[in-house]
């Protein structure tokens, strides 16, 4: 945490100096601190260093660098507070007119099965998708979009249907690209037979010079009539895998080399595909698919990322040679999440060695893992719309996510006692018998109490090997919804104290415990460890999938009730 803690000083120093002439005031930055990491409250000693090291810092920059250095580090981070959250969608452009010709917006979002929707993937390209239909009373498509047998896999369809639909994306219908490639060789053949596309027999890597040089192929010369013969030929089998493509006819001389003469259908024999098996031989290509699907099912507008932008040039230039009008296409920048590689080809390289345990291993930013640990599909949404359409790339922490997510969970997650690597805590001289009720939430007694009864001297209680620091001779240490205690002896696994008070004190350190019986508990955290302790007694009664706070750790989410074992996921803190 310490280095997370600094990064965030850091931030709020900034902007606190560049605010006031170059001098960040330490007590600002705390409180700046505190309202983002409510939590930072229970570590507030390593806090106050922290905040002072970092202070005196910035302090010793000059203006003009402590501007530089929140410039390269934090201008494109999204602060959020509960005060600063965006909260409504702006605009987006061309709605009159898509409402005119066609009566409503149509957005789509159009992944392929090649593994779990990821937060990058569902932040932007879906949510705002779906949000934007919604907003302006539009419809959006779920489209998967299945067209290379080499890369897809059967499961992650459903995957990808069972994904979105507990993060809260609702589509009014679904494509399936597999299902239509009969429309798109109608549409190849419309092309061939107007002159706007060709077959081309020449090898990679044959085309790949000519397409340096920017020399037109042979084939290009070739008559429209032995272009359809050639396309039957691929359809039929005469051509193997390899062996013939169709290629979109545009300018070999184009200074975007991507626009040279792309390729919009080719021959794919050796692997069957998951849905249609070997009925198919010749397979669409990306922008071919995109093109053809966006035009056929009246999409009005498209959001994309800007790296698609070769993508969006190739389908411009198909729609021109289809005579079509072309979508609204909406570019947005990149987000780099702190921390995580997101990109699939990370993922099963991790999942081949062994390294992670499926696409929802709580350490990988997929929606699936991420629901696992207890993020609510309203915080996803929170995320999407604070995101929004900036074109520029954004630095992402996944505190901005665990913020909104903590103001949906909070209100809700009843709290319970787990110490983590227990260690033994016997208290001497306590008023006997001594009854405690402690809310399950501190802010609805409504819900409920846990009670709890001592009537046996010593009383035995178990409390987290890190509080072991909090204990000191003769220092007095609050046990929460208890009393207070005075420590008479420290060992390495074993703290003897005797009672002091009941009365509430200001300034002394608060401990939680449990007590006698307990449950053995573990939580699975998201930097691949696992914590180990106890759990009080009344965690019984949680239900698994349910979130709940451990108080002084963090919220948590029941994965599985074992009787004498629970294991639970880390949400955050």
């Amino acid at each position: 945490m310490s280095e997370e803690l600094r990064r965030i000083a850091l931030k709020y120093a900034l902007v606190n100096a560049i605010k006031h002439g170059g001098k960040a005031n330490k007590k600002a930055v705390i409180g700046k601190i505190i309202a983002e990491k409510p939590e930072v409250r229970k570590v507030i000693k390593q806090l106050l260093e922290i905040v002072s090291d970092v202070v005196a810092y910035v302090n010793n920059l000059s203006l003009e660098e402590q501007k530089k250095i929140f410039d390269r580090e934090f201008k494109e981070e999204l602060i959020v507070t509960r005060k600063e959250a965006r909260e409504e969608l702006p605009p987006l452009p061309g709605v009159e007119d898509a409402i005119r010709k066609y009566g409503r917006i149509t957005t789509r979002f159009a992944p392929a099965p090649t593994g779990a929707i990821h937060i990058g993937q569902f932040v932007r390209a879906a949510m705002l998708s779906y949000l934007y239909a919604r907003k302006y009373k539009g419809r959006v498509i779920l489209r998967i979009e299945d067209t290379d047998p080499k890369k897809i896999k059967r499961i992650y369809y459903d995957w990808i249907i069972q994904d979105l639909k507990e993060a809260g994306f609702e589509w009014d219908e679904l494509v399936i690209i597999s299902d239509h490639f009969p429309r798109h060789y109608e549409v190849a053949e419309e092309l061939i037979r107007k002159g706007r596309a060709y077959v081309c027999t020449c090898s990679q890597e044959q085309f790949r010079l000519l397409k340096e040089q920017g020399v037109p192929c042979p084939c290009r010369s070739l008559s429209t009539k032995e272009h359809l013969r050639r396309w039957e030929g691929m359809l039929n089998g005469e051509y193997s895998e390899g062996e013939a493509v169709v290629r979109l006819r545009t300018d070999m001389a184009h200074p975007n080399p991507a626009l040279r003469d792309p390729p919009l259908l080719r021959i794919i024999e050796s692997v069957p595909h998951p849905r249609t098996g070997f009925k198919y031989r010749v397979y669409p290509l990306y922008n071919f698919a995109c093109a053809i699907e966006d035009h056929d099912s009246k999409v009005t507008h498209i959001l994309r990322a800007k790296e698609h932008e070769h993508n969006a040039a190739i389908q411009g230039e198909i729609y021109r040679a289809m005579g079509w009008d072309p979508p609204i296409a909406i570019q947005y920048g990149m987000i780099y999440l702190e921390g995580f590689k997101v990109h699939k080809r990370y993922i099963r390289e991790g999942l081949i060695k062994g390294e992670l345990m499926g696409w929802d291993d709580i350490r990988l930013p997929t929606i699936r893992a991420l629901l696992r640990r207890g993020i609510q599909p309203e915080a996803l949404k929170k995320l999407a719309i604070h995101c929004s359409l900036t074109p520029h790339d954004i630095k992402l922490s996944m505190e901005t996510l665990y913020t909104f997510n903590r103001q949906i969970i909070d209100p809700v997650a009843n709290r319970y006692y787990y110490v983590e690597d227990p260690m033994l805590l016997i208290v001497r001289n306590a008023p006997l018998p001594f009854y405690a009720k402690i809310r399950l939430h501190p802010n609805h007694p409504e819900r409920g109490f846990k009670e709890y009864r001592f009537f046996k001297d010593p009383i035995r209680l178990y409390i987290s090997r890190r509080d072991l620091g909090l204990f000191s001779a003769g220092s007095e240490i609050r046990l929460l919804g208890l009393f207070n205690i005075k420590p008479v002896r420290i060992d390495e696994d074993k703290i003897e104290a005797v009672f002091s008070s009941i009365e509430l004190k200001k300034g002394i350190p608060k401990v939680h415990w449990v007590s006698e019986p307990y449950l053995h508990a573990v939580v699975l955290k998201p930097d691949g460890s696992v914590s180990r302790g106890y759990a009080e007694i009344y965690c019984q009664h949680i239900k698994p999938g349910e979130i709940v706070q451990f108080e002084r750790y963090a919220f948590v989410r029941l994965e599985a009730n074992e009787g004498e074992l629970l294991r639970f996921v880390f949400t955050h803190e």
